[in-house]
């Protein structure tokens, strides 16, 4: 192998190694990233499962509140019929 043809392959070597050390970095920096979306993926999955709860919740008390003037209007309309 001749010196030009070493000192090339030598060089290329080196582009390579540089190419490597950028897809390392950019893998780093997707990793950060992908940690960080995470975490506020699931901030906000906490507060729609939160939301949902209270949601649960205030339909609940619609629903006993409607069962309740059901049967408050059941109880009128049989005094009514009597």
């Amino acid at each position: 192998m001749s010196v030009n043809e070493k000192s090339k392959m030598e060089s290329q070597i080196e582009e390579i190694q540089v190419a490597i050390n950028a897809i390392k970095e950019d893998e780093k920096n997707i990793l950060e990233l992908l940690q960080k979306n995470h975490g506020v993926n699931m901030k906000k999955l906490m507060k729609l499962q939160e939301y949902n709860q209270i949601d649960d919740m205030t339909n609940q008390v619609f629903e006993m509140r409607l069962s309740n003037i059901e049967n408050f209007l059941y109880k009128i309309e049989n005094k009514l019929q009597k």
